[in-house]
């Protein structure tokens, strides 16, 4: 079993270390750590369909962009390693080398996944995955200190900036202004093994840093491996009937490198039937799109769509405005021209589309704002796509009244990269919803960390009023609003193995009802999926379900009178 270092225990030296260990508290700590946490409460004895979750893995994505973007861009201001907001962004460039280090190579590539999936090749043992990652976090510790040293030796701290402070990582790590000094002082400035171990150990411990950690070793593991934590986590006390897991294409935005989507396609496909038939609960992913892969090479990343859908079982398309698009209207006609062919054929195979409609992880200044609604209302207003079902992910934070003007995340230095003043995207969805009379439009509320993670109890209740009033004045039947996790990003959050007793805590709270609840929790994302009725989608999945004896009675049980 791998261990979660994330915990309450501050940045210590090795003497600190000795010293608890003496005292008999270290060892407390760690007797009570794990890679996962306990399953989270759930009394709902209803389906429940989690709408949007990712089970991809460090192989999938280019790294740096997996960190900056995506695992460090999120944290609220509160919550960076400074007070000082230029100290806190040269301590976070340099985190970022940190964890793109730590990251490493080890995470299994598809291919090689399916292979071992396949009993074609050898799987990694359980211990022997985790030594990999203990010794890319030693890699990471030595380059870290090689990087302090250096810095040290020919830069003042106050000449930084905004440049990676490695040497103040450190000495956070460290917990004491003296370690780098001693780490220089010693024989030619050499580092010992042990003096490794003492600041990896810390690193796991560091109460910010060791969130971070923890969810580089989630993303070094094997895809499988992620499903069953997700089942353990979730599925172990609820009834969940379907997870749709999403797959990402950010090669051409991130520029980086990652494992080929048809070989991220067919991983998980052998992954939904593994879930099945090991845990009896129905799995169908959604596949990515990207339209700068399309423009340059048509039919290129629109084929990876058909083939996912048509023969490997998915269930729907995700795709990714912030990665630089918009969803309509984009200056460039071939982006257009990209993005028009893959609606005409999800319309006409009534294949449902999921879009990130956050104002965050932007590869580019601004592009958080790419994700506005107003963009999928220019789509809808041409009225070519009526029938077209859209999901738009991560509703309810109403960030344009409760934040304007405050940074869209941590790693921005960017003017444009900040909340505007209203109308909350959520209004531009109620509008378009309820004035426009949209009824194939929904949002999820998938990573709604405001409501679930934060201890902000006034924070709770604004939301909460928020949601009401939405609800009374945009969907008071509550049929287009939809349950989702995105674990595995919810990771970097505390506690959220509660996610969905917290949501529903929180919905009660805010005079939801069961019945609107029980629309919210499933019902929403059985129209959405389109398996509340006979059709395309649902025809598609009893063949696949046939095909591989699995069954497709199941798909009864979400139809809606």
């Amino acid at each position: 079993m791998e261990v979660d270092w994330a915990g309450p225990v501050a940045a210590v030296t090795r003497r600190d270390v000795l010293r608890l260990v003496s005292a008999g508290v270290l060892a407390n700590v760690l007797a009570g750590c794990r890679h996962l946490p306990l399953p989270g409460a759930c009394s709902l004895n209803h389906p429940i369909i989690d709408v949007h979750c990712h089970f991809f893995n460090a192989a999938d994505v280019p790294v740096d962009g997996l960190v900056r973007y995506v695992a460090l861009r999120e944290k609220m201001p509160e919550k960076r390693l400074s007070a000082n907001a230029e100290e806190a962004k040269g301590l976070e460039n340099a985190l970022v080398v940190f964890l793109v280090t730590a990251l490493g190579d080890v995470a299994p590539k598809a291919k090689h996944e399916l292979a071992v999936l396949k009993k074609g090749a050898r799987r990694l043992s359980d211990a022997e995955l985790a030594r990999r990652k203990d010794e890319q976090l030693r890699v990471a510790v030595r380059d870290l200190i090689a990087r302090a040293g250096e810095q040290r030796s020919t830069f003042s701290r106050r000449s930084l900036g905004e440049s990676p402070d490695y040497d103040g990582l450190l000495r956070q790590l460290g917990g004491t202004p003296d370690l780098p000094q001693t780490f220089q002082r010693r024989s030619g400035g050499g580092v010992s093994e042990a003096d490794v171990d003492t600041v990896a150990t810390a690193a796991k411990a560091h109460d910010q840093i060791g969130t971070y950690l923890s969810f580089v070793r989630l993303m070094q593991d094997y895809r499988e491996n992620l499903a069953e934590a997700y089942v353990k986590i979730f599925a172990s006390k609820c009834r969940l009937s379907l997870i749709t897991p999403s797959i990402l294409d950010f090669d051409k935005s991130l520029h980086g490198t990652s494992s080929p989507q048809r070989d991220q396609i067919d991983v998980m496909d052998e992954v939904q039937q593994i879930v099945t038939r090991e845990h009896g609960i129905r799995m169908h992913s959604f596949v990515g799109f990207d339209p700068h892969r399309e423009a340059q090479r048509p039919g290129s990343s629109l084929a990876n769509v058909q083939y996912a859908i048509t023969e490997k079982g998915f269930i729907g398309v995700k795709i990714y405005p912030p990665m630089g698009f918009k969803a309509w209207g984009n200056a460039d006609p071939a982006i257009d021209g990209a993005l028009k062919r893959l609606y005409a054929w999800c319309r006409d195979n009534d294949v449902p589309i999921m879009a990130h409609a956050e104002n965050s992880i932007g590869a580019g200044c601004g592009y958080g704002n790419l994700a506005s609604p107003a963009y999928w209302k220019k789509l809808l207003d041409t009225n070519q796509y009526d029938k077209l079902r859209i999901n738009l992910a991560h509703f309810g934070a109403f960030d344009e009244i409760l934040r304007p003007g405050a940074p869209t995340g941590v790693m921005v230095s960017c003017a444009r990269d900040k909340f505007s003043g209203p109308p909350t995207w959520e209004e531009i969805i109620g509008r378009t919803i309820d004035h426009e009379r949209r009824p194939n439009l929904f949002a999820d509320l998938s990573y709604l960390s405001e409501l679930v993670s934060s201890d902000d109890k006034n924070l709770h209740t604004k939301i909460r009023q928020l949601l009401d009033e939405w609800l009374d004045d945009y969907d008071p039947d509550a049929r287009h609003l939809m349950f989702g996790t995105d674990w595995s990003m919810m990771a970097l959050e505390k506690d959220y193995n509660a996610y969905v007793s917290r949501i529903v805590e929180q919905l009660t709270l805010a005079s939801v009802s069961d019945e609107h609840q029980q629309n919210i929790l499933w019902r929403n994302a059985s129209r959405f999926l389109g398996l509340d009725r006979p059709g395309k989608t649902r025809d598609r999945l009893t063949a696949y379900c046939d095909k591989h004896g699995l069954g497709s009675a199941w798909l009864s049980e979400l139809a809606i009178a």
